[in-house]
């Protein structure tokens, strides 16, 4: 289906206001006033800044507190369509549910590999209905339950066609879109074969019997030549991990679902950001001239350091399906690995224009852009799926969440300074981005 002939989308860059915003145009008046509205409203004009205020609503995570509220990996959090925060703790194996307020609700979930029961929780979605839907690693499957932890049953998804990847985010007809899934195979003795999609996939999954399809099939640079590869066994586990050469500052890909079915994706180099059909059509393009930034040698010290840091401070564990269960990895060899690549990586040309992309409830399309050293944060546009420029946040302003909610909610997973593991919540209070503009 994506093979065949499409027309040639909209590219939508000079999309005027219809009224000027008189809120942020305080202290203008005159010819100013009128030309600011205009630019604040045309992609291609320049930067408008918007600062959103934002008032704290609740923060969640103790040191020493209820089982509830001490978490040890926070993998991923989510709103419901009445603001009811979803937090899923994939090594406590447990989501916990708090009300609007930050009120426990319900906290659910235990190890185990009976009905409702979690061995390696990967990824979730929550739908605006509450509905939770969990991929197990463990399980190869899907586990669905209801917003006050229900069971409702479970999917198997086959290893062989693919399996997600940890980003999960729910479509309005009841899909789960994600990339970076993979495909594992068992061969004889119990050696365990695993390999990453080839090129970079957006895949659409059916929690409710595991189908998939592809929803889109982002654009990818050539891969970098070379590879590193080690021997690893645990008990009657076998597995050979293999790692691609690397390369810094490659596109990124970056998605989110639109209310209306469409996918907002951008996997390119440019300021561009693609509206996608359900069918996987590019139906519109929209653009800002906000050109890539030149490497330079400055640039290449400071990300190697930068990955070095940050390697040196980790200590993730990376876990694979073996015959019998789960298979664990020392950091040790994982690091070994992670830092020849770095050393030896290479590096684009040029730094990508937009670093990170979201979709909040209203259908605002919130994009980070990069910073010109490594490292730092650049501002965030704000623009709408049907092509106007709101406004760009400032490096120092309020940064994309975790998660959006209802109601201006925005959720972010934070640690703080003895490094406990928390979720604040905060609500845009100012009028820039709470107030309608027609």
């Amino acid at each position: 289906m994506l093979n065949t002939p499409r027309p040639t989308p909209a590219r939508r860059q000079l999309i005027p206001l219809a009224g000027a915003v008189s809120f942020l145009l305080a202290g203008c008046s005159g010819e100013d006033s009128a030309a600011e509205a205009l630019a604040s409203g045309r992609l291609d004009g320049p930067d408008f800044e918007l600062r959103p205020s934002a008032e704290a609503v609740y923060t969640v995570g103790a040191f020493d507190g209820e089982d509830w509220e001490t978490f040890a990996d926070v993998t991923a959090v989510a709103f419901d369509a009445i603001g009811r925060l979803f937090i899923l703790d994939a090594e406590a194996k447990r989501i916990t549910v708090l009300d609007p307020d930050g009120t426990l609700i319900t906290a659910f979930g235990k190890e185990g590999e009976g009905p409702g029961e979690l061995l390696q929780p990967f990824g979730f979605a929550v739908q605006p209905s509450g509905e939770v839907t969990l991929f197990d690693f463990g399980q190869r499957g899907f586990q669905r339950y209801s917003a006050e932890g229900e069971f409702l049953g479970s999917t198997v998804v086959d290893p062989e066609e693919g399996m997600p990847g940890q980003t999960l985010l729910p479509t309005a007809d009841g899909e789960l879109l994600t990339t970076g899934g993979m495909r594992f195979s068992v061969g004889s003795g119990g050696a365990v074969s695993m390999q990453t999609e080839e090129g970079r996939p957006i895949s659409a999954f059916s929690p409710a019997d595991g189908s998939q399809r592809l929803a889109y099939d982002a654009w990818r640079a050539p891969p970098p030549e070379g590879e590193s590869s080690a021997n690893l066994e645990s008990g009657r586990n076998r597995m050979q991990l293999t790692m691609r050469a690397m390369r810094a500052f490659e596109p990124g890909l970056h998605f989110a679902p639109l209310s209306d079915g469409r996918l907002a994706v951008v996997d390119s180099i440019g300021y561009r950001v693609k509206l996608v059909a359900r069918d996987g059509a590019v139906v519109e393009i929209l653009e800002r001239p906000i050109p890539p930034t030149p490497v330079t040698e400055e640039t290449r010290e400071k990300e190697r350091e930068n990955r070095l840091a940050a390697l040196e401070s980790g200590g993730a564990r990376l876990r694979v399906i073996g015959s019998s269960g789960g298979m664990s990895i020392d950091q040790a060899t994982i690091s070994s690995m992670m830092q020849e690549r770095i050393e030896a990586m290479e590096f684009a040309n040029e730094i990508p224009a937009i670093a990170s992309m979201s979709v909040d409830w209203e259908d605002r399309i919130w994009i980070e852009r990069s910073a010109p050293v490594p490292g730092e944060d650049g501002p965030t546009d704000v623009i709408t799926s049907d092509g106007r420029y709101l406004g760009t946040i400032p490096p120092d302003g309020l940064r994309i969440p975790d998660a959006f909610g209802p109601t201006g909610l925005l959720a972010y997973i934070e640690t703080d300074e003895l490094d406990v593991e928390r979720v604040r919540v905060v609500r845009l209070a100012g009028p820039e981005l709470t107030e309608t503009r027609d």
